[in-house]
């Protein structure tokens, strides 16, 4: 997974190269502006201390509240929204490829499997109490320490950490119940989102969305770039190669993968593909075939 993208990626797609498949990241941050919606090839653990607003995963707009988390799985929209900068804003994350959350395992439990019976039925979101939090973000604090880790003694701490925090994840979810409620912060925005979530590999055009949804073309351009600061065309481009950027990864032909992600041109779809990747489609599927030949 490292490795595969250069500096002209989308942000926050891949993980940076890292001894450990994980990468762990603890702030506080006295300004802050809102990010816009992606996703990337790996599990994100997102904990919200304090100081944002709303949090998009999906379809859905979440009113974010001090200690909560969200799992994220791979190739899932989600990002930060708010209404301007975000004040005393503390959070942390740990993203964790596929892999070495199977190694974290231990062949005891499928982390993926476990994760995804919840998060296949939207139950992304949990509560912490204080103490939890607590003990959760000190890890995650000395995990990110521990980053660069260079010794074999090193790495496996911080292996083991990892897995206490992952463990201790998994005991919270096991025995809490998910917070489903949403808050819809535009209902016409969440309207249009989940339309083109649905629809976005199918010809779509603003002007069409406008007039489906009631609204001018300036109204929906400006609203949903504040809303998932991407614009509409740019959202719907992003999601087709990220959707095309997963399908590479099974034995479907690249002129197949190109049509079923909406890409009724061949050169299109590899202009737009190494633009936001940063390779082409075929160097991009051999680099996946040289990384899956080096795990067995």
């Amino acid at each position: 997974m490292a490795g595969i993208f250069n500096e002209k990626s989308i942000p926050l797609t891949t993980m940076p190269e890292i001894h450990s498949g994980f990468e762990a990241f603890y702030a506080l941050s006295n300004k802050v502006d809102s990010w816009e919606f992606h996703c990337h090839d790996f599990y994100e653990i997102y904990i919200h201390v304090n100081g944002g607003q709303y949090f998009g995963l999906d379809n859905n707009m979440y009113l974010l509240e001090p200690n909560q988390f969200f799992i994220i799985p791979p190739f899932c929209m989600h990002g930060l929204s708010s209404a301007g900068e975000l004040i005393g804003y503390e959070r942390a994350y740990m993203n964790i490829s596929l892999e070495t959350l199977k190694i974290l395992g231990c062949g005891q439990l499928d982390l993926d499997r476990f994760f995804r019976s919840y998060t296949s039925r939207g139950l992304n979101r949990f509560q912490f109490t204080r103490e939890e939090a607590r003990e959760c973000l000190g890890i995650m604090k000395t995990l990110q320490e521990m980053q660069n880790a260079a010794s074999a003694m090193d790495r496996f701490q911080s292996y083991a950490l990892a897995q206490r925090f992952i463990s201790r994840i998994c005991s919270i979810i096991d025995h809490s119940q998910a917070l489903t409620s949403t808050v819809v912060s535009n209902s016409i925005m969440q309207k249009v989102l989940t339309y083109i979530n649905s629809n976005y590999t199918q010809p779509l055009k603003i002007a069409d969305l406008a007039k489906q949804f009631n609204v001018s073309v300036s109204y929906l351009s400006h609203e949903f770039v504040k809303y998932t600061n991407r614009s509409v065309y740019d959202y719907i481009l992003y999601r087709r190669v990220m959707l095309a950027r997963e399908l590479i990864g099974t034995d479907i032909s690249l002129n197949s993968i190109a049509y079923q992600c909406g890409f009724n041109d061949y050169s299109n779809f590899l202009r737009m593909f190494h633009k936001l990747v940063g390779v082409s489609p075929n160097q991009y599927r051999k680099q996946l075939a040289v990384l899956a030949a080096g795990k067995t």
